[in-house]
C-alpha cells in the first residue's frame, strides 16, 4: 500500500513540472507550430501578449538574394523580424519603419540553399505592450545562378523562328539549345516586348564556356551580337538574361531571334549544285546566308570572255571569282564604285576546260549584303581552234561577191578559191553594217598565209591588190576583223575577187 502511494506522489510531481514547463514557454512567446513559407505568397500570423513572437520555416534550393516584408493588419502591433540560420543565430534583421507599422529585410543573399527560421515579433518582446495581426511575404529578388530554374534547358532554337519569353526574378537566366550545322556566322537579338527589362545575351560552347556576350544597348530595349563566328559544328547554347543579373532588378517578356548571317564553308548548304552558264544568256540567283553560288563554264578553246554581275533586287554588294580546274583562283572582279555591280571584262581563259564562276558577296561569310542578282557571260571572242570558228566549206568565185556577219562568237569566216598560176587578183573587203573594221588575207590550201590587206584610209575596208597566184591550186580567202580575237568589232561585209586592174 505504502509502495503504490509512492508512486502515485511521482506522478503528481511529474504532472505539476509539465505544467510548470508549459507556463514558461508561454510566458517567453514560443510555440511549437512552424507554419512553412513560399516565395511570393503572403501568409498571416498574430501576435498577443501570450505569444509574443512567431517562428515560421523558409526552405530555399539555392542561395538566393530575396526581401522579407512583415506588416500588420489589425490592432497596434509593432513587428520586426529576423533570418535565423540552422543554428538559430541571427543572419539579418530588420529595423522597423517610420510608421511602425511594418518591417523590412531589403536584399538579403541567403548564405546558401537549406532551411531558414524567419522569426518575427513585436518591439521589446516580452517587455512589449502591442499585439495583432500581421502578414508576412518573401519576395524573391533573384534565384542564384545555379538554382535549377536558371540552369534547365528551356527549348530549341531554330533560324528565323522568334521565341518569346520571360524574364523573371526566379528565372533570370534562360538557355536554349541551338544546332549549328558548320563555322557559321549568327545574328542573336533579345527585344523587350513588356515591362522592366534590360536583356543581355550570351553564347556558350558545348562545355559551358561562354563564347561572346551581347550587353544591353543604349534604348535600354534590346541588346544584338551583330556577327558571332561559330568555331565549329555542333551543339550551343544561347542564353537571355538581364543587366546585372543576380544582382539586377529589371524583369519582362522578351523575342530572341537567331539569324543565319553566313553559312561556314563546312555547312552543307553550300554544297548545293552549280548553275550552268550559257554563252550570252541572262542568268539568275540569289546571294544571302547562303554568300556565294557558282556557275559552271566548259569551253572548247581558249575563248576571250566579259563576266558582268549586275544586283537586280535588295543591298546586294556583289563580287565575281573566276577558279580553274583545281579550284584555284585566276582572276576576280571587285564591285564598282556604285556597289551594284562587278565585271570580268575581257579576260582571255589560258586554255579550254571547266572553270567555276563565283558569284559572292564582298566581305564573304562575314558580309551582312543579300539580294538578287543577274549574270551574263559574253563570248567576247572565240578561241582559235573553238568549233565556232570551223571552215563551213564557203566558196568565192571571180566576180560574184559574197556577203557575211562577224561576230564574237564567230570573227573570221574562210572561203575556198580555185586559182589558176600567174593569174593576178583583186581582194576586197567592204563593211556592209555594224562597227567592223575588215581585215583579210589570202592562205594557201595548207593554211599557211601568203599575203595579208592593208586597211582602207576610212576602215571600212581592206584589200589585197594584184596579188600573183603561185600555181594552181584552192587558196583560202579569209575575212576577219581588226584584233581577230582581241578585236572589238562587229557587224555585216561584202568580199568579192576580181582580176586585177590593169
Amino acid at each position: 500500500m505504502r509502495h503504490s502511494n509512492k508512486i502515485v506522489l511521482k506522478i503528481c510531481f511529474l504532472l505539476l513540472f509539465l505544467f510548470s514547463l508549459s507556463a514558461v514557454t508561454s510566458a517567453q512567446g514560443t510555440t511549437d507550430n512552424t507554419p512553412t513559407l513560399t516565395y511570393s505568397v503572403a501568409s498571416t500570423g498574430e501576435i498577443s501578449d501570450s505569444a509574443f513572437s512567431q517562428t515560421w520555416t523558409l526552405t530555399t534550393a539555392s542561395a538566393d538574394r530575396i526581401s522579407v516584408h512583415v506588416e500588420r493588419t489589425e490592432g497596434n502591433l509593432l513587428p520586426t523580424v529576423s533570418i535565423l540560420d540552422a543554428t538559430d543565430k541571427a543572419i539579418s534583421q530588420s529595423n522597423i519603419d517610420q510608421t511602425g507599422a511594418a518591417a523590412d529585410i531589403e536584399n538579403f543573399k541567403l548564405p546558401s540553399a537549406g532551411t531558414y527560421k524567419v522569426f518575427v515579433q513585436r518591439v521589446n518582446a516580452d517587455k512589449g505592450s502591442s499585439t495583432g495581426k500581421y502578414s508576412i511575404l518573401i519576395s524573391p529578388l533573384a534565384t542564384a545562378e545555379d538554382n535549377p530554374n536558371n540552369t534547365v534547358v528551356l527549348g530549341d532554337v531554330e533560324y528565323n523562328k522568334a521565341i518569346n519569353g520571360e524574364i523573371t526574378s526566379t528565372q533570370w537566366y534562360q538557355r536554349y539549345s541551338f544546332n549549328a550545322n558548320g563555322q557559321d556566322v549568327v545574328r542573336i537579338s533579345a527585344k523587350r516586348t513588356s515591362g522592366t527589362l534590360y536583356p543581355e545575351i550570351e553564347v556558350l560552347d558545348a562545355n559551358g564556356a561562354s563564347l561572346n556576350k551581347g550587353y544591353t544597348d543604349d534604348t535600354g530595349g534590346s541588346a544584338t551580337l551583330e556577327k558571332v563566328r561559330l568555331p565549329n559544328a555542333g551543339q550551343y547554347t544561347i542564353v537571355v538574361t538581364r543587366a546585372n543579373r543576380f544582382n539586377g532588378a529589371t524583369t519582362g517578356t522578351y523575342q530572341l531571334d537567331v539569324t543565319l548571317v553566313g553559312a561556314g564553308e563546312d555547312n552543307p548548304m553550300l554544297a548545293a549544285a552549280p548553275g550552268t552558264v550559257t554563252y550570252d544568256t541572262e542568268l539568275k540567283g540569289s546571294i544571302n546566308a547562303l554568300w556565294y553560288q557558282d556557275w559552271t563554264l566548259k569551253t572548247d578553246s581558249a575563248d576571250l570572255i566579259t563576266i558582268s554581275v549586275t544586283r537586280s533586287s535588295g543591298d546586294l554588294i556583289p563580287q565575281i571569282l573566276l577558279l580553274g580546274g583545281s579550284g584555284q583562283e585566276v582572276s576576280r572582279a571587285n564591285p564598282s564604285p556604285t556597289g551594284d555591280s562587278a565585271t570580268l571584262r575581257r579576260y582571255q581563259l589560258r586554255t579550254a576546260g571547266t572553270f567555276t564562276i563565283r558569284i559572292w558577296r564582298i566581305q564573304g561569310k562575314n558580309g551582312v549584303t543579300s539580294g538578287d542578282y543577274s549574270l551574263k557571260v559574253e563570248l567576247v571572242g572565240s578561241g582559235e581552234g573553238s568549233s565556232n570558228l570551223a571552215d563551213k566549206g564557203s566558196t568565192i568565185e571571180s566576180g560574184q561577191p559574197q556577203t557575211g556577219t562577224l561576230t564574237g562568237v564567230r570573227w573570221l569566216e574562210t572561203y575556198t578559191y580555185k586559182g589558176t598560176q600567174g593569174d593576178k587578183i583583186d581582194i576586197v573587203v567592204n563593211r556592209t553594217e555594224g562597227t567592223l573594221i575588215p581585215r583579210i588575207e589570202i592562205q594557201d590550201s595548207n593554211g599557211q598565209r601568203l599575203r595579208s590587206s592593208a586597211l582602207g584610209d576610212n576602215r571600212d575596208s581592206a584589200s589585197i591588190v594584184s596579188y600573183t597566184l603561185p600555181g594552181n591550186a584552192d587558196y583560202k580567202i579569209v575575212v576577219t576583223r581588226d584584233g581577230g580575237q582581241t578585236g572589238y568589232t562587229t557587224g555585216g561585209y561584202s568580199v568579192s575577187v576580181s582580176p586585177a586592174a590593169k
